[in-house]
């Protein structure tokens, strides 16, 4: 319940977590023609009250995707891969309404075809 996407809910629980998909174009096409296959990348934001704590969950989700979760469906439909990690990295603090909120930035390269 602590999985959002594109944004959390004003007063969420911590730590929580924030996909984003910063890329999406179509792989490249194939000899029968353009393929269904998309190319992108997924962002993870891992928010936490403490740098640890972000970091613990990011890494918990890396380790996920990557190790168990390397290829498979989604509840949608949608079958994906995770292949390569882009960007992996603490960012600075940032205010919250009660102190301070820490944030993990994750990037995975994924290849994946939508649910019809």
């Amino acid at each position: 319940d602590n999985v959002f996407i594109n944004f959390a809910t004003k007063g969420t629980r911590r730590p929580f977590l924030i996909l984003n998909l910063v890329a999406g174009p179509p792989a490249s096409g194939s000899l029968d023609g353009i393929t269904a296959l998309i190319e992108g990348e997924i962002q993870f934001d891992s928010y936490g009250d403490t740098p640890q704590d972000a970091r613990k969950l990011s890494r918990a989700v890396r380790d996920f995707l990557l190790n168990t979760f390397n290829a498979g469906a989604l509840s949608d439909g949608t079958t994906i891969q995770f292949v390569d990690v882009t960007m992996d990295h603490d960012e600075p603090y940032e205010e919250g309404g009660a102190g301070y909120l820490y944030r993990t930035l994750l990037r995975l390269k994924a290849f994946y075809t939508e649910a019809s």
